[in-house]
């Protein structure tokens, strides 16, 4: 037989703390997606006022110097050199076949700067 309490709350206190938690996620999402989508209009917001005044230099440049063309390379920021690498041998010998040695005891080394042929 089914008892009845005094206070309703009592048997739906699992199902309210489940919408609780459910409506506090829904409610961070919601604070989530918006913090991002003003963050994406302030980076197209930035990206407008550099192609703006790309356009005006390119303006400029074409209105005072009618025959000087502008180039279509436009800097980036610079970046790290790569790591370069010296490549030493000493003694390098090379066989083919079991008998036909080609190199014996070629001492030398290659270092960076231009490639080699």
């Amino acid at each position: 037989m089914a008892t009845v309490s005094g206070d309703p709350i009592d048997g739906h206190l699992s199902l309210i703390l489940i919408f609780l938690i459910l409506a506090t996620l829904v409610g961070a999402v919601y604070l989530v997606v918006r913090r991002w989508a003003n963050r994406e209009s302030g980076h197209a917001h930035t990206m407008d006022v550099l192609k703006c005044s790309h356009m005006l230099s390119v303006e400029l440049v074409k209105h005072f110097m009618p025959s000087f063309t502008v180039q279509k390379y436009q800097f980036r920021g610079m970046t790290a050199k790569a790591g370069t690498m010296d490549i030493a041998f000493d003694s390098l010998s090379l066989t083919i076949g079991k008998s036909r040695r080609v190199l014996d005891g070629v001492t030398g080394g290659v270092g960076a700067g231009p490639p080699l042929a």
